[in-house]
């Protein structure tokens, strides 16, 4: 390093430390940001109707990296909505489902400081800037944390390597649990600093980071965090004997942080919390909560990190390698182990046992396991990623282990201890996976492991691309702990000095945690990330807004629903379908009785499964659903009108539709929203021409009167923006308007300008009486929980300022 530098660095240590993770995290993204090729894995989408007929020859099956088909599919499709939006907050989403709230699904991120470079910046560059910004912010604040916690610069530096840069933060960035869990560590920190002292601007500071956390779009990763929070708390305060005067005062200071960084994020929250009272969310989660762990065999991946597959390479496991990213790097796991035998404080052991506790409660191992879906919040959270916590502990550990090695040479049986304890970390994994292994897989193990090949069927050969993985990982777990170990033995021997072994050691780890992570992310061209508008795509664009859904495919080798849902958002279509959660209780209770067709159906995955048998459709016509897209390779279907066919798709119409708008005059009046259902979806009802209600509307006659004239009037859509529906009624008597679109809390009516109430009537759609004649029907989605959510968050916003200002001032004149 020029002396310049040199000497810049040691002024201002923590802004070098910063710029070098600021490198590190544009170099580990690079790929996506070359002119003309993006970080994504929209190429997913072309294995989909209506798509898969013009897949390009370059785009393989499941795109890039299939496992990330959440991000083409849920995340992407909000991020490009909310920019076209903006300066306007898009408040209600039209096109998934029946409509449902948009900024009370936190995974619409609107909020989220990783969506700024979406807003700011050319779209599909963007990516990589904000998958980038996410690593950054995990490992300085990794870093930071280390500081706090007594560590020097060196271990403090190999601290936030070993977090930000574990293949857990790279293979989730494009999640919105990565927007959460990277603040992991600056939640920790700046509770540390309250703790220590509390005054206004480590209040501020921590009510800062913990909104900025609830803002990154995962509410149960965000209840993980804050609940593994308080657990840190607990320890520190054990471990440290603080259980003394003026105890209260800081826990106080802490839970008012706490409830700050809520209050900050109360634009997202409250609307968030309206929608949950109005799912069946928390329910269907418990339902599958022996689902939300991982298997224990997958603790083998925190050595070998390849073994269960990587990338696209997972899927020959049937597995997804993200949610068993384990791996922290060789050296971390042996400068860990240092840590807890040169100096085992109480403070190190209880981290050491957060982490085990964390890997423990993430593979579902009981008795822990059932203790802990038994918790308030634990019973409906995904725990298999409480992993994360073990590899934030495991960071922590090599940090500290670091500074004891670099410090001055020790003598005795400590230097032995720590060799033997990294020559057994270095061979435990490959003792448990030997008798897995074959050795007829070396030669496409070793171009496996050292040349970036994929194991493919024409590289595996016969021993196959699963034998070929293990083998490799071995070969790669060899090289990192051999090179590990022998740097762990120069140092003990003292054949290296303290600062040598530093920078050895962070070098070392950044080269095996960027060999780890490369990958995960593809870099693909932008071209292919952007699929062409087809003849069948252009038909349903043009009767919006007409409501669709795909079908579910009876045909072999489906990888993709048709016109996967989520992503009619930005092809502007309405789709009764929605990839989300939470989703609005009536709407789940529809999909899985009648048009999934299976109500012991996998929870939210419920929401996209949809099929054409009489129920289904009786069920998809009470939403409105009045096009049906098939894949052209599935069979066709009798006895439905087709509207659309070609090689990219057919499109049938729905002959059990209700209009999107229409008059009806009379009703079937029915005792309970089950009864609604019932008879709704019944073969032999009137479904044109009667509305279900659930309490008698006055001027409306009973179903079972006739109808004189047949129809009572007319009802034609003359606006229909998200926010705003306009329609104009001629009606010969007075009568109910019928418009198939979710009945929500926060939808207002006017008819000619006068307040109107909306009713729920058919099960889940809005109805407005209107007298007869012609009249204006306006609906606008103005609801209380989004004005009092941002009147809060800018009150908060401004106190947390002025502390923070008022605390800066105090200082600078303490510093006086």
């Amino acid at each position: 390093m020029p002396t310049r530098l040199r000497a810049a660095a040691a002024r201002r240590p923590t802004a070098a430390v910063a710029l070098l993770y600021a490198v590190l995290s544009l170099l580990m993204f690079s790929p996506g940001l070359v002119p003309g090729r993006t970080l994504s894995a929209s190429d997913f989408l072309y294995s989909s109707t209506p798509w898969e007929s013009v897949r390009p020859a370059s785009v393989p099956l499941g795109g890039s990296n299939p496992e990330e088909a959440d991000s083409p599919s849920q995340f992407l499709p909000a991020l490009q909505r909310t920019r076209a939006a903006l300066p306007h907050i898009p408040t209600w989403d039209p096109y998934m489902l029946g409509g449902r709230p948009y900024v009370a699904d936190p995974q619409s991120q609107v909020f989220s400081p990783f969506s700024l470079p979406s807003y700011l910046l050319p779209f599909w560059m963007s990516l990589a800037v904000a998958a980038a910004l996410k690593v950054f912010v995990a490992s300085f604040g990794a870093y930071l944390l280390g500081r706090q916690l007594g560590m020097r610069i060196a271990g403090a530096l190999l601290c936030g390597l070993a977090f930000g840069f574990s293949p857990w933060v790279v293979s989730w960035v494009s999640w919105t649990l990565g927007s959460v869990w990277v603040f992991a560590p600056w939640v920790w920190l700046t509770a540390e600093r309250c703790l220590r002292a509390p005054a206004a601007s480590t209040v501020a500071a921590l009510a800062a980071v913990v909104g900025l956390q609830f803002l990154g779009g995962h509410p149960s990763s965000s209840f993980q965090v804050l609940v593994v929070l308080l657990a840190f708390v607990l320890v520190r305060t054990l471990a440290r004997g603080e259980l003394r005067p003026g105890a209260i005062r800081r826990l106080g200071a802490l839970a008012l942080g706490l409830l700050g960084g809520a209050a900050l994020a109360a634009l997202m929250l409250i609307p968030f919390l309206e929608l949950l009272s109005h799912s069946s969310d928390l329910q269907s989660r418990q339902s599958v909560i022996d689902l939300f762990h991982q298997d224990p065999r997958y603790l083998l991946g925190t050595f070998l990190r390849d073994y269960w597959g990587h990338g696209q390479t997972s899927q020959v496991f049937g597995s997804v390698q993200a949610e068993h990213a384990y791996y922290v790097g060789a050296l971390t796991l042996m400068l860990g182990a240092a840590a807890l035998i040169l100096r085992p404080r109480l403070e190190r052991l209880a981290v050491a046992l957060l982490a085990v506790l964390a890997l423990l409660a993430a593979t579902g191992l009981t008795p822990l396991y059932s203790l802990l879906v038994k918790l308030p919040g634990f019973d409906a959270a995904n725990n298999g990623r409480l992993a994360v916590i073990a590899i934030l502990c495991v960071a922590v550990l090599a940090g500290w282990g670091l500074d004891e090695l670099t410090a001055q040479r020790r003598a005795g049986r400590a230097p032995v201890l720590v060799a033997g304890a990294s020559a057994l970390l270095l061979l435990l994994p490959v003792a448990i996976a030997a008798r897995h292994l074959d050795a007829s897989a070396l030669g496409p193990a070793l171009r496996t492991a050292f040349t970036f090949a994929t194991p493919d069927r024409a590289l595996a050969g016969a021993v196959g691309p699963a034998a070929v993985l293990r083998l490799a990982s071995i070969l790669e777990w060899l090289l990192a702990a051999g090179l590990a170990l022998g740097l762990i033995l120069l140092r003990s021997r003292g054949r290296l000095g303290g600062a040598a072994f530093a920078t050895a050691a962070v070098v070392l780890l950044a080269l095996d945690l960027f060999r780890a992570g490369v990958g995960n992310n593809p870099s693909i061209p932008v071209a292919n990330a952007k699929q062409p508008e087809t003849p069948a795509l252009r038909y349903l664009q043009t009767h919006t807004p007409a409501r669709m859904v795909g079908l579910s495919s009876t045909a072999p080798n489906a990888f993709a629903l048709p016109l996967t849902p989520n992503t009619a958002m930005p092809n502007g279509i309405l789709d009764g379908r929605g990839y989300v959660q939470p989703a609005e209780e009536r709407h789940s209770t529809l999909w899985r009785q009648a048009i999934a067709d299976d109500p012991r159906c996998y929870y939210f995955f419920c929401l996209v499964q949809a099929h054409a048998t009489p129920r289904a459709l009786r069920g998809l016509g009470a939403m409105g659903v009045g096009e049906l897209l098939q894949r052209p390779v599935d069979r066709p279907l009798r006895g439905l009108r087709v509207l659309y066919s070609g090689p990219d798709a057919r499109i049938y119409a729905n002959p059990d539709a209700l209009p999107r708008a229409s008059l009806v005059d009379r009703q079937a009046v029915v005792p309970s929203g089950a009864a609604a259902l019932a008879a709704v979806t019944a073969p032999d009802f009137a479904r044109r021409d009667v509305a279900v209600t659930e309490h008698r509307l006055p001027g409306l006659r009973d179903a079972s009167a006739t109808s004189s004239p047949p129809r009572p009037g007319t009802a034609t859509l003359e606006r229909y923006a998200p926010e705003r529906v306009e329609v104009r009624t001629a009606a010969r008597a007075p009568a109910l308007l019928v418009l198939t679109d979710a009945a929500y809390p926060g939808w207002k009516a006017t008819v000619d300008g006068r307040t109107a109430t909306i009713h729920r009537v058919d099960y889940l759609n809005r109805g407005i009486l209107v007298p007869a004649g012609t009249h204006s029907v306006r609906f606008r989605y103005e609801p209380l929980s989004w004005r009092v959510g941002w009147i809060v968050s800018l009150l908060t916003l401004v106190a947390l300022l002025t502390a923070a200002l008022l605390g800066r001032r105090r200082s600078r004149a303490r510093a006086r």
